[in-house]
């Protein structure tokens, strides 16, 4: 009998999903969310956990605890171009917890939710063992608009909004015991792309798209999946963030590319989009204070190679994924 350490959770997704009823939802399980039609839009659903043992590291605080969990959660709603409408929250908690790390804790999540025009609607509370935490967030986009996994083609532009290994260099600067606040910030407080979601959606040019939380080899991978293409990455165009540069210069035997590729945690969005359009639409996303990258092409061989200007090899498939060991 294999065991979820067998399966990986991708895998066990799948296996749950064949049994699952799916009814009448116009985009159920596979996507970033799930997608109810209400006349001429889409109402948005979504949901992610955390929990005391795989996301919570001892240096985050309460209040990072509490933001975490929303952004994660309205990253969801951004890679499908949707405004949020609200979330609810699930916390469970030992009974030894401090009330006034409750407080922090909520402060958090209201500050995430209000800083990115929502609000936190409801929820549940339960006495547990460890601390473990369930968000789900509601929004709702233009059918019209609605940016899927799906519908990526061979010479679309492969591009990603801000920049890759952020939340690495955060990671890497707490294990090398370079504990610097303004690294640690970005692991334990991503910024959903709330704003450069809505905006890509109106453009209407966007052909697949989806957020990147297990790594953009991961995400590479996830695409390819709902696609049936291939996609070619130029290493030399990936933008990697000036922290995880800054920390190489300390840390000389840092792979700033493996991080970018496989670390994960940035919650940027990759996408798809037609090639006549990219210029068009790195410049709307500048306007409103975002950034876009173009870091390579689809292809129609079914592989997914990266491409330094002189070898094209493989990409390794090396993202986060739960009951899997990881390497990184």
């Amino acid at each position: 009998m294999k065991k979820l350490s067998d399966l990986g959770e991708r895998k066990a997704i799948h296996l749950i999903s064949n049994i699952f009823m799916q009814g009448e939802v116009a985009v159920g399980i596979g996507d970033d969310c799930a997608a109810l039609e209400i006349g001429k839009k889409y109402l948005l659903v979504s949901t992610d956990m955390i929990s005391q043992k795989t996301h919570i590291l001892k240096e985050m605080t309460p209040f990072q605890i509490g933001w975490f969990i929303v952004s994660i959660n309205l990253s969801d709603i951004a890679a499908k171009g949707g405004t949020p409408l609200g979330l609810v929250l699930s916390f469970g908690l030992p009974k030894e917890t401090s009330e006034d790390f409750l407080k922090k804790l909520a402060k958090g999540a209201n500050i995430c939710a209000t800083t990115f025009g929502t609000y936190i609607i409801g929820g549940d509370m339960k006495e547990s063992s460890e601390i473990n935490i369930c968000g789900t967030a509601i929004g709702i986009v233009e059918k019209d608009i609605f940016m899927s996994r799906k519908g990526a083609k061979p010479e679309d532009i492969i591009a990603v909004t801000g920049s890759l290994g952020k939340a690495g260099a955060g990671y890497y600067s707490l294990k090398s015991k370079i504990h610097k606040a303004k690294l640690t910030k970005l692991l334990f407080e991503p910024k959903p792309r709330i704003k450069e979601g809505k905006e890509l959606a109106k453009l209407k040019c966007v052909t697949s798209c989806m957020d990147i939380s297990d790594g953009l080899s991961s995400s590479l991978y996830q695409l390819q999946e709902v696609n049936n293409t291939g996609f070619e990455i130029n290493i030399n165009d990936i933008p990697i963030s000036t922290e995880l540069i800054e920390l190489q210069k300390e840390r000389k035997k840092l792979d700033i590319h493996k991080i970018a590729f496989h670390f994960g945690g940035d919650y940027e969005l990759l996408l798809t989009l037609q090639k006549n359009k990219f210029k068009e639409t790195e410049e709307s996303l500048k306007k409103i204070g975002g950034e876009l990258t173009a870091i390579g092409k689809v292809t129609k061989n079914k592989k997914i190679n990266i491409y330094d200007g002189k070898v094209r090899k493989p990409l390794e498939n090396m993202g986060y994924e739960h009951f899997k060991t990881h390497i990184l």
